[in-house]
């Protein structure tokens, strides 16, 4: 008999709170109703009453591992409702002082696929007598296959690509929540109004984030090319050496002129392999802020999502009931802490975006200065070929064409640089409204509030 499935929608998102011992105090609706247990059958039950059998041992042990060294963990997970009905989750779990906090969605992008394949391997391996540690050694081998370094870099990946799905997927059933104002100080708002703001305001920087990472790629493609054509350069100067020393005393102008090429090409060569160290630093820099955002953005969603809850079960915003309140206000409570803190991470690494993209625009402005004293030489040059009988005619216009090619290279990159600057600088805007918010809901939900 197949498994039936438990539905939940994709615009919908699971929270529950653990102790350091994985016992549960506390869940959200969704997670609730999702699994057919009672509240009362949840809590203070250990977290692997929903475990399903299909789920390898190994991951778990590969999930506990990240939490015990107190770092934040994704992952694919199975679960199993108190009726037997299946469901997936995207799972991203963070270590708290006294426990774990986790928040999970629909997973639905192509790495779903690539986590469910894996699993299945796994799974037979454990059955036929392998142990964890054989079981993570086997799972982290198959990533290495499909292109992944570690699974870090794999669950990384998978946090990234489940939001755009997710959004993808959103938008295009009309799911996706309008653009609300975000809240403005010394206007009064209430707690859904400010936490909408939020949502709205950190999924925008998201998407922006995600323009600056699709741009990455062609920028790569840019700093190769650069680097290349920097390679080209080298060899047709030497070439142009050669060449000259062997007309004599006729190609002894054109020695001299070699000669300032040379010099140029070295420094050119120095300043191409600067650049190509502060791009990998720049490579490096984005994908950090687009995690970090996107794992904001999770958090800050989910704290929205408990409002919504929250909210849905009053007659209108303005007042939270005493059955939920107590409930709404240790979850939201939990999650605001946790954003704040991430936020801190987010600016530290915005920070260190902007200072790297400086240094980058900075190396690619030298390099552009030394490409242009290429052009007087060139000049020189071509006049001492055309006064030379039989010297190589073929060279400079060779070497004229790639620096071309280098100079409009090196715009290009400028350009492409400079916006993306322009988007770090907007983003640094949105934290601050984003850090603002949190502020005012923490006020919101203190035990001496209960306006909502």
């Amino acid at each position: 008999m197949l498994e039936q499935e438990a539905p939940f929608d994709i615009h919908e998102l699971f929270f529950s709170k653990t102790d350091l011992k994985g016992i549960i105090q506390s869940g959200n609706a969704v997670f609730i109703r999702v699994s057919e247990y009672t509240e009362e059958e949840l809590m203070r039950r250990p977290h692997n009453i929903i475990r399903h059998q299909d789920m390898p041992r190994s991951v778990f042990k590969l999930f506990w591992s990240f939490l015990k060294r107190d770092k934040p963990v994704a992952a694919y997970v199975k679960n199993k409702s108190k009726n037997g009905k299946y469901y997936w989750v995207f799972a991203m779990a963070f270590p708290l002082q006294d426990g774990y906090l986790s928040v999970r969605l629909k997973p639905t992008s192509a790495l779903f696929s690539l986590a469910r394949q894996l699993y299945q391997k796994i799974v037979y391996m454990e059955d036929n007598g392998s142990s964890m540690d054989q079981g993570i050694a086997a799972a982290e081998e198959m990533l290495r296959l499909a292109g992944y370094s570690s699974y870090e870099e794999f669950m990384t990946k998978a946090l990234l690509q489940e939001l755009i799905s997710r959004d993808s997927l959103m938008q295009a059933s009309n799911q996706t929540p309008a653009n609300l104002r975000m809240v403005e100080k010394g206007k009064p708002s209430s707690l859904l109004d400010i936490s909408n703001g939020c949502t709205s305001t950190a999924k925008e920087s998201f998407l922006k984030m995600g323009r600056l990472s699709e741009k990455l790629q062609d920028l790569i493609g840019l700093s190769e090319g650069i680097s290349s054509i920097c390679q080209k350069v080298k060899f047709v100067t030497l070439n142009l050496t050669v060449s000259s020393a062997k007309l004599g005393e006729l190609g002894r102008p054109l020695v001299a002129v070699s000669g300032n090429l040379e010099k140029l090409t070295s420094e050119i060569s120095e300043s191409s392999s600067h650049l190509q160290e502060i791009f990998q630093k720049y490579e490096k820099s984005v994908l950090e802020m687009h995690v970090n955002l996107a794992t904001a953005r999770f958090q800050i969603e989910m704290m929205n999502h408990l409002a919504q809850e929250v909210c849905q079960s009053c007659e209108q915003c303005t007042r939270l009931k005493d059955d939920s309140s107590l409930s709404f206000r240790f979850n939201c409570g939990l999650l605001s802490d946790l954003i704040a803190r991430t936020l801190v991470n987010v600016g530290a690494t915005s920070s260190n975006l902007l200072k790297v993209t400086k240094d980058l625009l900075g190396s690619i402005h030298t390099l552009s200065k030394t490409v242009n004293g290429m052009r007087v030489i060139h000049v020189v040059g071509k006049i001492e070929v055309a006064r030379t009988p039989g010297a190589l005619k073929d060279d400079f216009p060779e070497m004229e064409s790639l620096t071309e090619n280098l100079k409009e290279a090196l715009e290009t990159l400028k350009r492409e640089c400079s916006s993306g600057l322009m988007i770090c600088r907007e983003l640094d805007a949105s934290f601050g409204q984003i850090s603002f918010g949190i502020e005012e809901i923490n006020k919101m939900i203190s035990p001496t509030v209960t306006a909502v």
